[in-house]
C-alpha cells in the first residue's frame, strides 16, 4: 500500500508540480517539422528452408505553419516493403492551406490536395478538397523543452524552485526562435541564444548566484540539441473541417463520379509534460444517390508516454471501415500496435514492438517486430 502511496505521490508531482501548464502557450504563430525513417527486417529459418525474408522502409515528413490570419500544412508518407523478391511501395503527398476569417476567431476557409500512389496503381491518384472549419491546432514543443530544463535545474541546484510562468513562456519564445538567432548571429547564434534564456532565469530572482555555470549550460544544451535525451513534439487544441471533395484522377483510370462529402477533426489531449493522446478522424460519402450509403471513414488514436527522458512507450490503434452499397455491410479494419523506443543519440531510436491486426473477415494476426527509428529533424 505504501509503495503505491508513493507511486501516485509521484505521478502527481510530475504531472501537476510546475507553474505552467501545455495549454499555457497561447502564440501568434506555431510551427513544427518533422523527418523520420523507420525500417526493420523480419527473418525466419526452419532447418534448410527460409520461411521468412521480408524488409520494411517508411519515411515520413510533417511540416506546418499556423498563424492568427494564417495556416499550411504539408504531410508525405513513403514506404517500401520487400517480400522474398516481390517489392511493393506506396506514396501519399497530401497540402492544404487555410484562412482565417478573423484573426481573434477560429473559423476559417481551407483547400487541400492529396496525391496516391501504390504498386498496383495505373496512375497517381488526386482530389481536391474545398471547404470551412472551426479549431486552432497549436505545437507547444517550445514550452514543453523549457520544462525539461527546469527540471535539469532543479535537480542539478541551479534554481530554488518552480520558475514563474511568465518565466517559463519567455524562455519557451526564445526557444521557438532557434532559426531567428541563426540567420542574426550566424555560427556564433548558439552563445546568444543561451545567453537569453539565462538572462530570463535570472530575471526571475530564482537562479542560485549569477550565472548557469558549465553545468547548467550543458543541461541546457541537452535539451535544446537532443543530447541523450528527446522532447517528443507536445501539441494541443483541435480542428474540424467539413467540405467536398472532388476526384481529379483515380488508380484505376476510371471517371472520377460524384464529388464526395468530406469531414475530418484531428485533437490532441496532453496530461501533463510526459502523456499525450493525439485522435485523427476521416470521412468521405459520395454527394450523390449514394449519400451515406457508401462510406469510407478512418480513426486513428494515438498513446504517448514518456517513461523517461529517453524511454517511450507508444500505442497506437487505427479503425478503417468502408460501406459497400452493393454489398449493403460494413468492412472492418482493426490495426493495434504497441511499441518501447529507446532514445541511443543522434536522433537513433531503437525500438521493440509488438502488433495486432484484423483486417476485413481475415483471422486476427500477431506480430513483433525490432525497429530502428531516425529522426533527420
Amino acid at each position: 500500500m505504501k509503495k503505491l502511496v508513493c507511486f501516485v505521490l509521484i505521478f502527481y508531482s510530475n504531472i501537476f508540480s510546475q507553474n505552467v501548464k501545455v495549454e499555457d502557450y497561447q502564440v501568434p504563430v506555431s510551427r513544427a517539422q518533422l523527418f523520420r525513417l523507420n525500417g526493420n527486417w523480419n527473418w525466419n529459418q526452419v532447418g534448410d528452408s527460409v520461411t521468412n525474408n521480408v524488409a520494411n522502409a517508411e519515411l515520413i515528413f510533417r511540416r506546418f505553419f499556423t498563424s492568427l490570419p494564417f495556416a499550411w500544412f504539408l504531410d508525405v508518407d513513403l514506404s517500401g516493403r520487400k517480400n522474398f523478391d516481390k517489392y511493393q511501395h506506396s506514396a501519399r503527398i497530401a497540402t492544404s492551406a487555410r484562412k482565417y476569417v478573423w484573426d481573434d476567431k477560429d473559423l476559417f476557409a481551407f483547400a487541400g490536395l492529396e496525391l496516391t500512389h501504390a504498386s498496383y496503381y495505373k496512375q497517381i491518384a488526386s482530389n481536391l478538397t474545398i471547404g470551412a472549419g472551426y479549431g486552432r491546432y497549436i505545437d507547444a514543443t517550445a514550452l514543453a523543452k523549457a520544462v525539461r530544463i527546469e527540471e535539469h535545474l532543479l535537480r542539478e541546484g541551479i534554481i530554488t524552485d518552480h520558475l514563474p510562468k511568465a518565466t517559463m513562456i519567455k524562455i519557451a519564445n526564445i526557444i521557438d526562435r532557434q532559426l531567428e538567432y541563426r540567420n542574426i548571429y550566424g555560427e556564433t547564434y548558439e552563445n546568444f541564444w543561451i545567453f537569453d534564456i539565462e538572462n530570463e532565469i535570472k530575471a526571475s530572482g530564482m537562479m542560485i548566484g549569477n550565472h548557469l555555470g558549465a553545468i547548467g549550460i550543458l543541461r541546457i544544451r541537452q535539451v535544446l540539441f537532443n543530447i541523450n535525451e528527446r522532447v517528443n513534439n507536445r501539441y494541443y487544441g483541435y480542428d474540424i473541417n467539413v467540405g467536398s471533395r472532388f476526384v481529379l484522377s483515380t488508380a484505376d483510370l476510371s471517371k472520377g463520379g460524384s464529388p464526395n462529402l468530406s469531414f475530418s477533426g484531428r485533437y490532441s489531449y496532453p496530461i501533463g509534460w510526459r502523456i499525450q493522446f493525439d485522435g485523427i478522424v476521416e470521412l468521405f460519402t459520395p454527394m450523390d444517390s449514394l449519400f451515406f450509403k457508401k462510406i469510407n471513414s478512418s480513426l486513428i488514436i494515438n498513446f504517448i508516454y514518456e517513461l523517461s527522458n529517453r524511454i517511450n512507450f507508444v500505442a497506437r490503434y487505427n479503425l478503417i471501415t468502408k460501406r459497400e452499397f452493393q454489398q449493403n455491410k460494413f468492412l472492418t479494419d482493426n490495426i493495434l500496435s504497441t511499441s518501447f523506443l529507446y532514445y541511443l543519440e543522434n536522433e537513433i531510436y531503437f525500438g521493440l514492438t509488438a502488433s495486432l491486426q484484423r483486417i476485413g473477415s481475415r483471422p486476427a494476426e500477431m506480430g513483433m517486430a525490432i525497429t530502428i527509428q531516425y529522426n533527420l529533424f
